[in-house]
């Protein structure tokens, strides 16, 4: 139980890096101005990015784990990361 609350927090953390870097980058201002209706929408909204960054984490994890609990991790490390960023 403590490995998969680990998990969870360690997907969040990296998920806020990125998203802290993506706007420290301007790259999330480029897209709201240079994107489509999604991508404008998407990159306008913090908790979006933390859920899409914290999923393919969560892909990743579990194509090399073969574990699909790490689905799941998505759904818990998102209100962290939006609470970090």
């Amino acid at each position: 139980m403590t490995e998969r609350l680990a998990i969870v927090i360690m997907v969040a953390l990296a998920a806020a890096f990125v998203v802290l870097l993506l706007k420290k980058w301007g790259i999330a201002e480029w897209y709201q101005v240079h994107g489509d209706e999604f991508t404008s929408k998407l990159f306008a909204c913090d908790l979006c990015m933390s859920f899409w960054c914290a999923l393919i984490m969560a892909v990743a994890l579990a194509a090399v784990y073969n574990e699909p609990i790490f689905y799941l991790v998505p759904v818990f490390s998102t209100p962290i990361t939006r609470m970090i960023v």
